[in-house]
């Protein structure tokens, strides 16, 4: 439900391409009702990881199988299960230790970036330099083409440099803007030779170079010249990528806003640990008569007591993830849609890890058989199904939303069809 709310809320007109249009080119847009969400390549990456640790299920789920074959004695079955329950519990904290290493070092990449921005617009760094850093950050392989996430870096770089060449503000480059370019990459030229170098980049013969065919001309530059050339590590070390084109801010607290900003990151930082520690302290007050009371409306109601804590325990336990996901969607930006639509995945990641680990250590310290197939098999779907969604198209609309949410109850009748038609627990 997470995601159908951040998809709707969030939702901005699209191109002819299928392309959400956000910021100025929205109002530009007319979207006949088609409206949808865009968001970053990164979100991707986080739906693989979540992916792989949907693995760590099948290191119990397996011998659990095997154990419900050979006996039905709950006792025996735990005995068999024992030692898989500790090695999962291990892969989980493994699992959870490294996801939070990718969390610190993707955050920590982007501030970085953000500073090399900076730079660029006060012009404390060069073109070069910047270059240079493209090149020594890229995830990939630069000799492949400019349609990957290292393009998409290079070019956040690059557009504030067009800006400082775009003199006349045309958001293109004539051939003397073209040429104080080349005169700042240390490649100086006679006139006809700067106007052959021209015509090269001008694909489309307009007379002017767009900002893609000056992007292509410098990722041609870094290949060319850059990739021989050593690099200046003192440099480059205070360098890094992260570009909004949405030049969004992130809200401060009213009551914050007069402190200076050491004092605002430490204030933000109180309030979260003293919030965190008052959840936590609510959870352990009314985790347990919370499990009772669903419990007792099972027995009372004659349904099973999984299927109500599959309604209303999400209500509670992920009511944070409901409400940041529905605040940043609405800000209606590429980088807020992908920061509410990360707050999900990254709660099913720790889902996968930490709380999944939490279970096994019961499983293991207190000699519990795992009895929970059906519900497994229905959690590692589902968990697939909006990965590959969201692997596989970085533009959804109304309908992919509608799809996601349809995994809610499609969920319940996976676990019912198990368990009621081919008799699994």
């Amino acid at each position: 439900f997470p995601w159908f709310l951040a998809v709707n809320s969030g939702a901005v007109p699209l191109d002819d391409a299928g392309v959400a249009q956000y910021g100025a080119k929205a109002a530009q847009q007319p979207h006949a009702g088609r409206t949808g969400v865009t968001y970053n390549p990164a979100l991707s990456k986080s739906a693989k990881i979540m992916m792989a640790t949907t693995v760590l299920y099948l290191i119990i789920q397996l011998p659990a199988s095997t154990e419900e074959s050979e006996t039905t004695v709950a006792a025996d079955q735990a005995k068999g299960e024992h030692f898989w329950a500790l090695v999962g519990l291990a892969a989980c904290i493994i699992a959870f230790i490294l996801y939070l290493r990718e969390c610190i070092k993707e955050a920590n990449e982007d501030k970085a970036l953000e500073a090399v921005i900076e730079g660029i617009k006060s012009k404390q760094i060069s073109i070069t330099a910047a270059l240079q850093f493209a090149k020594t950050t890229s995830k990939g392989d630069l000799s492949q083409t400019l349609m990957n996430e290292d393009a998409k870096r290079l070019k956040k770089i690059i557009r504030p440099f067009f800006a400082q060449y775009d003199v006349d503000c045309s958001g293109h480059l004539d051939v003397s803007e073209f040429n104080q370019l080349l005169i700042e990459l240390g490649e100086k030229y006679p006139g006809p030779k700067v106007m052959e170098k021209f015509k090269e980049q001008d694909k489309d013969n307009s007379g002017s170079l767009c900002f893609e065919e000056v992007a292509e001309f410098l990722y041609q530059f870094i290949k060319d010249e850059l990739m021989q050339k050593p690099c200046d590590e003192q440099t480059i070390k205070k360098m890094i990528p992260a570009y909004e084109e949405d030049d969004e801010e992130e809200a401060i607290p009213e009551d914050l806003a007069d402190l200076s900003p050491a004092q605002q990151l430490q204030r933000v930082l109180f309030r979260s640990i003293w919030m965190m520690g008052v959840g936590t302290v609510m959870v352990l007050i009314f985790s347990d008569p919370m499990v009772d009371a669903l419990s007792n409306w099972g027995t009372r109601t004659g349904i099973p007591a999984f299927y109500i804590s599959f309604v209303l325990a999400p209500l509670a336990s992920n009511a944070s993830e409901l409400l940041s996901a529905y605040t940043y969607a609405a800000k209606k930006s590429q980088k807020s849609i992908t920061t509410a639509l990360s707050t999900l995945v990254g709660a099913a990641c720790m889902n996968n890890t930490f709380c999944f680990g939490i279970f096994l250590s019961l499983v293991y310290f207190r000699g519990l058989a795992w009895q929970f197939t059906a519900e497994t098999i229905a959690i590692v779907l589902i968990q697939w199904i909006i990965g590959l969604l969201t692997i596989f198209m970085r533009t959804h609309n109304k309908l992919h939303a509608a799809i996601i949410l349809l995994c809610y109850p499609g969920c319940l009748g996976i676990v019912w069809t198990l368990e009621n038609v081919l008799a699994w627990d």
